[in-house]
């Protein structure tokens, strides 16, 4: 644990003002110099007075200015004292000590009132006035900007600790401005908080959307800021979202290249800012700590539900902790239900949750297809266990489960993937890739990334349809429009690969997909036409067992070339028709909802089905 830096570097602020703070001998001198009568420096002076001349380099005339603002506020002066006072009677004076880059005006250690430069009334800043009395805080200009950080937690896993030390170590060593990186905002924080305490200093956080933008209101912003920084050594954290426009990143830049101080920018990831330094990597804890965390919110320490919960989410500290004392007959599947509850929340908007109500026996499948599934559920169940024995570190591209359901429109994809999270209890979110795609440079990745940043906590399968909207073949780079198309495919490919889950990607033409990306996707699953078989066993399911029907042939049904999709619709439809008949599902009802499915399609129907 590094020790706290020496007080010389920073001065800190004064605890309390007392009678004997040397401030009334102080302004008993300027009293008397400034009524022309000689006086005698105090013995002992105003260690807040001297703090701030020392901080500022204030000049002794500078610093008696400073003095006589301070009594004059105090009404213990016959009136206000004006500069051109001051320039008559106080010792050494030099007339440069009211322009605007000199520390009483640039720090705003004074303010002047109305009249003539020389003849206006001189005044502390309140701030300063307050700090002279021993009555540090921040200034109240900079409050709709900042909050205050918050005290570290009790206890923290080892990794915070040593992200904690690693930075409060920089800070010692004199590194001003550092960057501190990791996908969730609270273990940033969490951080942060414990290496300021450790250095006995205080922290303000910003967030790098609520920054002045004009520039008037940016410099006026720094020169506050480097007054808290002389006056209490504060570290300032700047917080970004990770998505920032350019423009907005310039206008960090613009104020970090302005302010004094440590500065920490913390981020959900790397982004390369003028003058920032790289800083620690705050991932989620490790493994065996996400398990020490369950087991320490779980009633009775319970250890193989820990270790469960830990291989199916990878939760932040504080999401983990969120979760102790939660009401429930059974703790686990309260905690298990909470964190899916706020998996869900924070995928909405962003994509689709499909109900995961089918089983194996609704699914419908050749036996290779339906092997390649179980196959594909295994592997998703075996992962974590996998990484936790070491195979993780043997491959760059992660151990996430990859997959291409490819096939036509209405052949069972997206059931299959229904199938798959139901056997993995986990939730199935659906993303149609047509929509994220964008004509806009970089938008598509942006939506991407905050799509599995959304999910990357675990239990939900993710399933990207319509994936020949990104994943054409590739052809030559033409622009710079085609670059970034590749870019963001393998973006996609990427961030599939790393996710813990179930990434999935269905398309209807496997063929327009190029084959060095098919290369990355660990399972591609193919999805005909039924055959016969397939198509007489998806009719016997088509129907509920408490529905009436009468008269179905099944068999000659089967014998239509439909896809799994095509005999839901008509299952549904037949029986709408029927029910608005009152009467059980005929043939006639199903032969009629075939025709209508044939006509939809444009596809002649058999005549030999009505005779």
């Amino acid at each position: 644990m590094p020790a706290p830096r020496p007080a010389a570097r920073w001065p800190a602020p004064p605890v309390a003002a007392t009678a004997d703070d040397g401030l009334p001998a102080e302004v008993d001198r300027i009293r008397l110099l400034l009524k022309g009568e000689p006086a005698d420096p105090p013995s002992a002076g105003c260690p807040a007075l001297d703090r701030i001349a020392a901080g500022f380099g204030l000049s002794g005339f500078e610093r008696d200015v400073l003095v006589a603002a301070v009594a004059g506020e105090l009404g213990l002066l016959d009136r206000p004292p004006s500069f051109a006072w001051c320039l008559d009677t106080l010792p050494g004076p030099h007339w440069d000590a009211l322009a605007a880059d000199r520390p009483l005006r640039a720090a705003r250690l004074v303010e002047l009132g109305d009249g003539p430069l020389p003849h206006a009334p001189v005044r502390p800043d309140e701030r300063i006035l307050h700090e002279v009395r021993g009555v540090g805080h921040l200034d109240e200009r900079l409050r709709p900007y900042l909050t205050d950080l918050p005290a570290p937690p009790a206890t923290l896993p080892a990794s915070r600790r040593r992200a904690a030390t690693q930075l409060a170590e920089a800070w010692q060593a004199g590194r001003r401005a550092l960057r501190i990186c990791g996908p969730d905002r609270a273990d940033r924080t969490d951080v942060v908080a414990l290496a300021v305490a450790t250095v006995r200093r205080t922290g303000h956080r910003v967030s790098a959307a609520d920054l002045p933008r004009a520039v008037t209101d940016r410099d006026a912003f720094a020169r506050l800021w480097n007054r808290e920084v002389v006056l209490a050594d504060p570290v300032l954290v700047v917080e970004l979202a990770g998505d920032e426009p350019p423009e907005l990143l310039t206008t960090v830049e613009y104020l970090l290249a302005r302010i004094i101080g440590d500065v920490l920018v913390s981020t959900p990831r790397a982004v390369p800012l003028h003058g920032v330094g790289v800083g620690p990597v705050v991932d989620r804890p490790t493994r065996d700590e996400q398990r020490e965390l369950w087991r320490r919110v779980l009633p009775g320490r319970a250890g193989g539900p820990a270790a469960a919960l830990a291989r199916e989410f990878d939760l932040a500290h504080s999401d983990i902790l969120a979760t102790a004392g939660r009401p429930g007959a059974d703790p686990v599947t309260a905690a298990r239900d909470l964190v899916r509850a706020g998996v869900r929340r924070d995928l909405d908007g962003l994509a689709e949750r499909i109900p995961v109500r089918a089983g194996w026996d609704d699914l419908v499948l050749p036996a290779p297809a339906r092997e390649q599934l179980r196959q594909l559920t295994a592997a998703a169940a075996g992962r974590v266990l996998l990484a936790e024995r070491g195979f993780g570190q043997r491959t760059a591209r992660g151990l996430g489960v990859t997959a291409l359901f490819a096939g036509p429109s209405g052949t069972g994809k997206t059931l299959a993937a229904e199938v798959v999270a139901g056997a993995l209890g986990l939730d199935l979110h659906r993303i149609d890739l047509a929509t994220v795609v964008s004509k806009w440079i970089g938008e598509t990745e942006k939506q991407l990334r905050r799509i599995f940043d959304a999910a990357e906590r675990g239990g939900t399968v993710l399933l990207f349809d319509e994936a020949d909207a990104l994943f054409g073949r590739r052809s030559e780079v033409k622009d710079s429009h085609d670059r970034y198309a590749n870019i963001e495919v393998s973006y996609l490919l990427q961030r599939m690969e790393q996710y813990r889950g179930v990434a999935v990607l269905t398309t209807n033409m496997r063929t327009a997909i190029d084959p060095a990306f098919l290369r990355r996707l660990r399972v591609v699953v193919p999805f005909g036409h039924p055959g016969q078989a397939e198509r007489a066993d998806l009719w016997r399911q088509a129907f509920p067992a408490g529905l009436a029907t009468d008269g179905l042939d099944l068999a000659r049904l089967a014998e239509l070339d439909l896809t799994g999709g095509d005999i839901h619709t008509i299952a549904l439809r037949a029986a709408l028709v029927a029910s608005g008949d009152g009467a059980p599902v005929g043939m006639r009802h199903v032969l009629d909802a075939v025709a209508a499915e044939y006509a939809k399609h444009d596809r002649p129907a058999d005549p030999g089905l009505w005779t």
